[in-house]
């Protein structure tokens, strides 16, 4: 049995070693169907990008070696000399920006003048020939010995595609892959600027009014707003998860999972396979069921049903989202681990980097395109907007979203959330309280939290509650929280069993009015009698129950029982 390809991304060396190949050859053909000069395709990581645009540069770049052989039996080679003629026709610049993850700038773009150098040297024969004008050969030598400045490299390109043109009287063929690494890195460690100013140099020169180019390709994970990187580029087309162009090519269909599958004699789980890894999907007008294709190949490898895909990334920049987010955020977040889409909400395919902290929209859009949720139900509304309920996509997933909370609040408490949700729960008040202040007080002075962030810590904690309490308990977040408060209800699985339902109320004390903290938490207490939250628990057949209202003004907090 052939073995899956796993962490091969040269389409070349998958046949040469007879792995488990899904045919997507295509994309070839839709690419040179597809009018846009420059085409930018966003997907989620691990999802076959790196591979395709292998496949691409062995299909068309003009090389000494015949790669026909490696597409002859494949679908591209079925649609007619038209797409044939096109085969080993074109020079080639392929870049790859994925090892671009270092935290610093000047490492970075160290590593990418590397990149660019080693791409000018694997086409030698163009200053081997002598034909270069003095001025030519005198920047590439620059660019080889690591001397060149900043325009030099930036220019790079076009330079490559400008004498790749002139020596083989046809046009270029650019692929760039994962080009948003760099900035993603950019955004986490603080040189955004650094890395943007050189990418808009860098790509602008090779695709905007490019007369040696005659395709251009990117992949990434988004598409970063047009003014940061792609200002001025009116040639390119964009493709996302929300728009049906290529939506078959990038992971795997149903159809091509049902065939791996019955290949490795898997058939029989594919009910539980697509309750972990399905759940994607991509385009709009016609959506196409999408399934992860690395979770997929790994557990056709391992045989275990668990995890793969989320432990690829540190998940750093989505840790931060949902547990700093606003309380409309981390709202919603609760909503969908109580398995419950959300919205509906506008589904916008660019990512400004410097609003994900500022927009709940901008969250929403990164955990989308990402790949950490799925539109459900979109729709495009008469201002042209699309809009579509959000969900997460699969077990994988949402185990995800549990284990980082659940891991979260173990690490904010200093591994005390068992004493401390105990005490909750048993109805000790004064230990929650001082345990539950000791956690406030320690947390802030680390990470020196100031006022306005102080309640995003409290929705952070209801969810890491939500998902340690889940077992026996469940926890529901207030659907219709107001300003300053999130209301919470702790309610047993098995009241048979004795065990306390508890309603708890944070409340914000207002400075403005000058609101006591003691004060803050009388309030709170009253609002939950007020709205009669324990008429649903005794309803239940609860009939021990705890109420608290809890008050906070930065790192104070107190802690009120009824």
């Amino acid at each position: 049995m052939k073995r899956m390809p796993i962490g091969v991304d040269d389409f070349k060396a998958v046949h040469e070693r007879n792995l488990y190949y899904i045919d997507k050859s295509m994309l070839i053909k839709d690419i040179l169907d597809d009018g846009a000069e420059v085409n930018l395709i966003a997907r989620p990581r691990r999802f076959g990008k790196t591979l395709n645009l292998s496949m691409l540069r062995y299909f068309f770049e003009k090389t000494e070696e015949n790669h026909r052989e490696l597409f002859q039996s494949l679908e591209i080679w079925k649609q007619g000399e038209r797409y044939r003629r096109e085969q080993g026709k074109y020079p080639v610049i392929a870049l790859t920006m994925k090892s671009l993850k270092m935290t610093t700038w000047p490492n970075n773009y160290s590593r990418l003048c590397t990149l660019l150098a080693t791409e000018i040297e694997r086409h030698a024969y163009l200053y081997e020939n002598n034909n270069l004008s003095t001025n030519d050969k005198y920047v590439i030598n620059r660019i080889l010995d690591r001397t060149a400045d900043e325009s030099e490299y930036g220019g790079s390109l076009e330079l490559l595609s400008r004498l790749l043109h002139a020596y083989h009287g046809e046009k270029v063929i650019i692929l760039v892959d994962e080009y948003d690494t760099l900035l993603n890195e950019a955004y986490i460690h603080g040189f955004y600027d650094e890395a943007v100013t050189f990418l808009r140099l860098l790509l602008g020169e090779a695709f905007k009014n490019n007369i040696h180019l005659r395709k251009g390709v990117m992949t990434g994970i988004f598409r970063v707003a047009k003014e940061s990187v792609f200002s001025g580029l009116n040639n390119l087309k964009v493709s996302t998860i929300i728009q049906d162009d290529y939506s078959e090519f990038f992971g795997f269909t149903e159809r091509e999972v049902q065939k791996v599958l019955e290949d490795f004699s898997l058939i029989s789980q594919m009910a539980e396979v697509t309750s972990w890894y399905n759940g994607y999907r991509f385009g709009s007008k016609h959506p196409v069921t999408i399934y992860n294709p690395w979770s997929i190949a790994q557990y056709v490898e391992q045989g275990d049903l668990i995890s793969y895909w989320v432990n690829t990334s540190d998940n750093q920049i989505v840790r931060q989202l949902v547990t700093e987010g606003s309380g409309e955020v981390q709202r919603l977040v609760a909503e969908l681990l109580e398995q419950r889409p959300i919205g509906p909400i506008r589904l916008d395919d660019t990512i400004v980097y410097r609003e994900i902290e500022r927009s709940s929209e901008a969250v929403w859009s990164f955990l989308l395109l990402g790949g950490y949720l799925k539109p459900l139900q979109v729709e495009r509304r008469d201002d042209g907007e699309l809009y579509g309920l959000l969900d997460v996509p699969n077990k994988e997933l949402y185990y995800f979203y549990r284990k980082m909370l659940r891991t979260w609040l173990s690490d904010t408490t200093e591994g005390q959330e068992q004493q401390l949700l105990e005490a909750l729960t048993s109805g000790d008040i004064s230990a929650f309280q001082a345990r539950f202040r000791d956690i406030v007080m320690k947390t802030f002075s680390y990470y020196d939290v100031g006022e306005d962030k102080s309640e995003s810590f409290y929705h952070a904690f209801v969810l890491g509650m939500m998902v340690h309490l889940g077992e026996s308990y469940e926890v529901r977040s207030n659907r219709e929280s107001g300003y300053g408060r999130y209301d919470v209800m702790i309610i047993p699985r098995d009241s048979s069993r004795g065990q306390k339902g508890i309603i708890i109320e944070f409340k914000k004390a207002d400075r403005f009015e000058e609101e006591s903290l003691d004060e803050a938490a009388v309030s709170a207490l009253r609002q939950i009698e007020t709205k009669q939250y324990e008429a649903e628990l005794r309803a239940l057949g609860i009939k021990d129950i705890v109420k608290l209202g809890i008050a906070f003004k930065g790192k104070q907090v107190k802690v009120q029982s009824g």
